[in-house]
């Protein structure tokens, strides 16, 4: 392997190794809370406090878009050219201009809520929506890091965010603060990240040249925004909960809990594989700027990387659906549990969402990308709009699923246009074989037992079962050996060893 190899290699195991911590973190404290405050609220109060939360994360997500995403591109860009000057007013153009539209969006928001919103959840939401300034603003700090291929920063402050957002969790499900305990919790934990990412970073520019930002690069960045924040209001009907507005307009508060209980599990899901693929995504940007033919190898080492964890997570929960809603969430919720299948097996796709996605943004390909999106939202539309009528939660299921497939699998192959890359078709075949025998040997030891003791029976069967198909079906290269080992220098003695002995056992010599 080649000094630059290794030099990639080694930058997308470190950001994976802070971003896994993050995830660990993250699932535990995230999974935990979204069942205590499901059982807390039952499903109709969590049915309307989803229904306000998907408007906040659309407008969240979209607001932060454009300015986000083009301070990494243009950062990442200019930093590479060793122009740091440009790099940081880049960086200050793009921080003053959230302030403001955070703030507008947020007033135009509450201003709404007192108006027309329902009065008995009013200081809910209005709380939620005040949320929007501090989560605009850490996104800005936190796609500068990126920049610099600093995930270690992001992980710090994201860790006091989870912290603080566990601690109001508790405090509302024990003193009884309803509604605006789980706002607050989600306010709060918001401005502590903003304060633990900015400080840092900002201290970091400050000892960087200042250079103003020319009116071309002004130009370039504007209309980069403009496309990205197109492209995340089609990304919010695609990959967000954007089928909620379906179910308020034709079906229950109870079916709208269904499907945000099913929806929060299978994101939760992805949490791995987002952590790798973020990582990937990345190095990837910068390297297809820097030297574009080593985006192949990229990418496909990284798909298969992802196959190997995505696809057992991804069937084994669907197999062990019903034990889990069943002993978590409590029998008020056992109608999820189709739901919660469906978007299981549905949402595996999404694990490779990045890399297609990075390099369009990359290649100055959003026009393309936002056709594409848009295509892919208007079958999403017309697919909830069939199914939820009849079938409710579980036919949101299958409308978001289908179309985030079909739009994941079009955005890649106008990728590929743009960059020589493909995907390891032999490696999905034969670690979907041994996830598939996997999730059989789980189904049946979960039905049979039942219960806290078959669901973790069937997680613990489930384990080596996977492995072993893995070494039997030769899914991994030898080559892969090599490029996995370093992540046990990382880990503490005990778990060293174990992990040494595993990849031993899956990867052939």
């Amino acid at each position: 392997m080649s000094v630059k190899n290794k030099t990639a290699s080694g930058r997308i195991l470190h950001n994976s190794f802070w971003y896994g911590l993050e995830t660990i973190l993250e699932t535990v404290v995230f999974l935990s809370s979204s069942i205590a405050v499901a059982r807390y609220l039952g499903p109709h109060k969590l049915g309307y406090y989803s229904y306000i939360g998907f408007f906040v994360n659309t407008v969240t997500r979209t607001g932060g878009s454009g300015l986000a995403s083009a301070t990494r591109k243009y950062m990442a860009e200019f930093l590479v050219q060793n122009k740091i000057g440009i790099a940081r007013g880049i960086y200050h153009l793009a921080y003053r201009y959230q302030l403001l539209a955070s703030t507008l969006i947020a007033g135009v928001g509450i201003g709404g809520i007192l108006l027309f919103g329902e009065s008995g959840f009013k200081l809910m939401s209005c709380i939620l929506i005040g949320s929007i300034i501090p989560s605009l603003m850490s996104m800005v700090p936190a796609q500068a890091n990126q920049a610099f291929e600093d995930v270690y920063s992001n992980t710090i402050s994201a860790f006091g965010y989870l912290v603080t957002y566990a601690i109001f969790i508790v405090c509302t499900v024990r003193f009884h603060w309803d509604l605006v305990g789980v706002a607050s919790a989600f306010l709060a934990a918001r401005v502590v990240e903003l304060v633990m990412r900015t400080i840092p970073l900002h201290a970091k520019l400050r000892k960087m040249p200042l250079e103003p930002v020319g009116a071309e690069i002004t130009s370039r960045i504007r209309n980069y925004c403009i496309q990205s924040v197109g492209i995340q209001l089609l990304m919010s009907v695609v990959w967000d909960r954007s089928e909620m507005i379906f179910l308020r307009a034709f079906s229950t508060l109870e079916q709208m809990a269904f499907y945000s209980v099913s929806y929060t599990f299978a994101t939760n899901l992805l949490l791995v594989p987002r952590t790798f693929g973020s990582a990937t995504g990345i190095t990837l940007m910068v390297e297809s700027s820097r030297d574009p033919s080593r985006v192949d190898s990229i990418v496909k080492n990284a798909c298969r990387y992802l196959l190997f964890v995505a696809i057992p997570v991804h069937l084994g929960a669907a197999a062990i659906t019903r034990e889990a809603i069943g002993v978590t969430y409590g029998p008020k919720y056992m109608l999820a549990v189709p739901v919660l299948i469906v978007a299981a097996i549905l949402s595996l796709p999404r694990a490779f969402q990045e890399f297609s996605e990075v390099l369009m943004r990359a290649a100055d390909r959003q026009k393309q990308l936002l056709i594409w999106l848009s295509i892919t939202a208007i079958v999403n539309v017309c697919l909830d709009y069939l199914l939820i009528p009849r079938f409710g939660a579980v036919g949101a299921a299958w409308g978001n699923g289908l179309s985030q497939a079909f739009g994941i699998m079009a955005v890649w192959q106008v990728a590929r246009r743009l960059y020589v890359f493909s995907f390891p078709i032999q490696s999905a075949i034969r670690f979907s074989l041994a996830g598939l025998l996997m999730s059989v040997v789980a189904f049946f030891i979960s039905r049979s037992l039942g219960g806290w003791t078959g669901l973790i029976l069937a997680i613990i069967a489930a384990t080596p079962t996977y492995l072993f198909f893995v070494r039997t079906f030769r899914a991994f290269d030898p080559s892969d050996r090599v490029r996995l080992a370093p992540i046990g220098n990382r880990l503490p003695a005990p778990i060293r060893r174990f992990y040494t002995a595993t990849i031993a056992f899956i990867t052939p010599v």
